[in-house]
């Protein structure tokens, strides 16, 4: 049983990504690649129907997994809890800075200082959740006899006996991640408009996949080296290798997004990159819910309650996720064909 809740937050954490991965991607490219007001206003038309639908999954997620698997969830909020109430802070500041955006969208200063707000509260609510899924891939130590986690790893090292929030491993990974919204945001705005605007884009996108590819590259050797357990059941069932192989050809085929006919191949791309990275991490994790330095291990199986019934109870809870595709489902009908102009 725990398998099955197990799956149902990794859907549900996944989707969040994919789902609000463009609109975070988008208020980046916002702050960084426009040059005009037109081309801002582009960008903003983009997202302007769907960008307050996708944090249902993300708070699903998490009070599916306090209801679910206490203790991992306790583990979270203890060692990352003023993060991720900093990660609220700025969603809500984000959600503030787009209505007025909107309402003051003929005042030219307040637009621009508005502008700034929301493309910023987009790039730290990326940084504080990337940040937090690299110390979740790196790990930390479980065990009371260790410090707390601290803002700076000792030595900036992942390998040091007291580890914290930053080091070069959790940095290399939040990068990748950084880079990986950027471009799913980007390529978003790329289907919802088209002409020069879009030509631009599609070369920025040309470059950001080839430094993904890099950092990808370096990062996974990074976390091989850190957890070469993370092989075990791709060496046991080679036939998992084809999520990873899909995951890289996905990005690979971003590197070509100039020459593709038509809008939409690039967000089908970048689509595909999330989903099959996602994959492929979650089968290279399993079973454990965050990797432990030191000696026990927080695993699905010693993280929740202890007697099925526990688990049985909480099936009301796929009434919810019901609820929230049918709302996601009718929220993004509106979204069908470019944005307006």
């Amino acid at each position: 049983m725990e398998v099955v809740w197990y799956i149902i937050l990794a859907i549900l954490i996944g989707t969040y990504i994919v789902l609000d991965g463009y609109d975070l991607g988008a208020g980046i490219a916002y702050l960084l690649f426009p040059d005009t007001d037109e081309e801002k206003e582009k960008i903003i038309n983009s997202i302007r129907s769907i960008w307050d639908a996708n944090e249902v999954w993300l708070l699903a997620f998490m009070g599916l997994s306090y209801a679910v698997f206490p203790k991992f969830s306790s583990l979270i909020i203890h060692d990352f809890g003023g993060y991720i109430m900093l990660f609220f802070l700025f969603l809500l500041l984000k959600t503030l800075s787009f209505n007025l955006l909107v309402v003051f969208k003929d005042k030219p200063i307040r637009k621009k200082l508005l502008g700034w707000g929301f493309g910023i509260f987009d790039f730290m609510l990326v940084v504080f959740i990337s940040l937090i899924f690299a110390n979740i891939l790196r790990g930390i130590f479980l065990e009371n006899s260790h410090e707390n986690l601290a803002f700076l790893s000792q030595k900036f090292s992942p390998f040091t006996q007291k580890v914290g929030i930053f080091d070069w491993f959790t940095l290399l990974g939040a990068a990748s991640i950084l880079i990986a919204i950027l471009i799913h945001g980007t390529v978003w705005i790329i289907l919802k408009n088209s002409g020069a605007f879009n030509r631009k884009l599609k070369k920025i996108v040309q470059g950001l996949a080839v430094i993904e590819i890099i950092l990808i590259g370096l990062f996974l050797v990074a976390l091989y080296i850190l957890h070469p357990q993370m092989m075990h059941y791709y060496w046991q069932l080679p036939f998992l290798f084809i999520f990873p192989i899909l995951s890289f050809i996905s990005l690979a085929g971003l590197v070509g997004i100039r020459s593709y006919q038509g809008e939409n191949k690039g967000f089908v791309l970048s689509t595909n990159m999330i989903i099959f990275s996602w994959i492929s991490l979650i089968i290279a994790i399993f079973p454990r819910f965050i990797f432990n330095l030191g000696k026990d291990e927080l695993t699905l199986y010693n993280a929740g309650f202890q007697d099925f019934e526990g688990f049985h109870v909480k099936w009301w809870v796929l009434a919810i996720g019901f609820v929230l595709l049918i709302y996601s489902i009718l929220v993004h009908k509106y979204v069908k064909g470019e944005a307006p102009k």
